[in-house]
């Protein structure tokens, strides 16, 4: 698996100008947990970076069911495939915890495209490794579901693990979290987490997973991933407050 950094935030690779510029024209706003940024069928008239918190992005079922497609973090920016093909929001984006976001209109964004021109192949860079992992979303199709499991595990400890000392490494999410991320439920997710469990590569608690064994989990699934696999890396290699 390729382990990129800001891989969703096309921001910081600006010149210092340019991103002075960026948070100049910008505004910040303020999302509670579990409310939404924008709606599917929104339209498409600003970009966002995300200062603190996290936002799904999510579908809806004809049942009710939300499917979580991507999670983001501090740094990552959302919405920007809008400003490129105007058209409306193709998903929900929902804010996981309380998270301040900065805001960019169409009008500003189009301003800080003629004054820094690189913003564009930077844009054009993010998009195409969302393009990659949604490939490799697609991939997952064929996957048995603890296949599907111990990969969504094997990325996060990777993306969202954090470090809380002698070695525990635990991803803060909920089983039922999972289960929209896969599209499975939670009984069936608890019961795959049960295999890796007894197989000792994680112990669970709530609301986290312990990976006890990273390097056990890379050798038994690293063939689900690959080098061609790319994910994000947040640093997140300590305690969480």
């Amino acid at each position: 698996m390729r382990i990129i950094p800001q891989m969703h935030d096309f921001v910081s690779g600006l010149p210092a100008e340019g991103r002075e510029a960026f948070e100049r024209l910008s505004t910040l706003i303020s999302v509670a947990a579990g409310s939404p940024v924008y709606r599917q069928g929104d339209e498409s008239n600003e970009v966002y970076q995300l200062v603190e918190g996290a936002v799904r992005l999510c579908n809806v079922t004809e049942e009710g069911r939300e499917v979580v497609t991507a999670e983001f973090q501090a740094g990552d920016c959302i919405g920007e495939m809008g400003m490129v093909d105007n058209l409306p929001r193709v998903s929900y984006a929902i804010a996981s915890r309380d998270s301040v976001l900065r805001v960019l209109s169409r009008k500003h964004f189009e301003e800080l495209t003629l004054q820094f021109p690189e913003l564009k192949d930077l844009l054009l860079l993010t998009l195409c490794r969302r393009l990659r992992a949604l490939y490799a979303l697609h991939e997952e199709i064929s996957l048995s579901l603890h296949q599907r499991v111990a990969r969504a595990v094997l990325r996060l400890a990777y993306t969202h693990g954090c470090n809380e000392g002698e070695g525990r490494l635990y991803i803060k999410l909920s089983q039922e979290d999972l289960g929209c991320m896969l599209g499975a439920t939670r009984q069936s997710i608890n019961k795959e987490l049960q295999v890796l469990k007894r197989a000792g590569v994680l112990t669970l608690e709530y609301g986290r997973i312990y990976v006890t064994d990273l390097a056990s989990l890379e050798q038994g699934y690293e063939y689900l991933t690959g080098m061609e696999q790319i994910t994000a890396t947040y640093g997140k290699r300590q305690e969480e407050t």
